[in-house]
């Protein structure tokens, strides 16, 4: 029986790819690293923390640039997209019974933040500093599970990338695929009321 839906944040909830590009870019500079190109930043999106600092803090550390990130996001929160049927599908969501948890590769704090800007509420939030090591390795996953007190053939991972159809898989959790292979594959974030035994519309 289904007792917990576990979302992703970015592409899944909120589209804040260009919030990303703008605070990276800025970080780069101001942290005396080199130019982020739109092309480089690609190639890293959605890798987590501690592979931000590698490829474009170099001398920082995951603290460093943690503080920065929490400083600066809201600086860039105007190009802040959230899904519009994101509140919706939470709330349909509770309604069934089921609980919900954000699991993202952004630390916590700031996933937080990004969640009250955005109106967004979970029961819990796990991100990408929460754990030992970021998706696609199955830590957030599994610490989401503890903290809803569900078992990994009791929840679904919602999500939009490699990275967390991997983390599912690595957790023994079920993958919905938002726009990518999953079982089920989600045309729309609205898809996950059915999984949730609601409408649709």
């Amino acid at each position: 029986m289904l007792r917990a839906i576990l979302f992703d944040l970015d592409g899944v909830l909120i589209d804040s790819y260009d919030v990303w590009l703008a605070l990276v870019s800025a970080g780069a500079r101001d942290l005396g690293g080199p130019a982020v190109t739109r092309e480089d930043f690609a190639k890293g999106w959605g890798q987590g923390i501690e592979a931000d600092v590698m490829r474009w803090f170099p001398g920082r550390t995951i603290a460093e640039v943690e503080r920065y990130y929490d400083a600066h996001f809201l600086d860039h929160a105007g190009h802040l997209k959230v899904e519009p049927d994101a509140a919706r599908v939470l709330d349909a969501v509770r309604a069934r019974g089921l609980r919900t948890a954000l699991v993202t590769n952004t630390p916590a704090p700031l996933a937080r933040e990004i969640l009250r800007v955005a109106g967004l509420v979970l029961d819990a939030v796990v991100g990408g500093t929460d754990v030992a090591r970021a998706k696609p390795a199955p830590d957030i996953v599994l610490r989401a599970l503890d903290l809803l007190g569900v078992a990994a053939g009791e929840a679904i991972v919602v999500g939009d990338t490699a990275f967390d159809r991997d983390a599912a898989r690595a957790a023994g959790v079920r993958f919905a695929g938002l726009g990518i292979e999953g079982n089920p594959t989600l045309a729309q974030l609205s898809d996950v009321l059915a999984l949730a035994g609601q409408p649709l519309s």
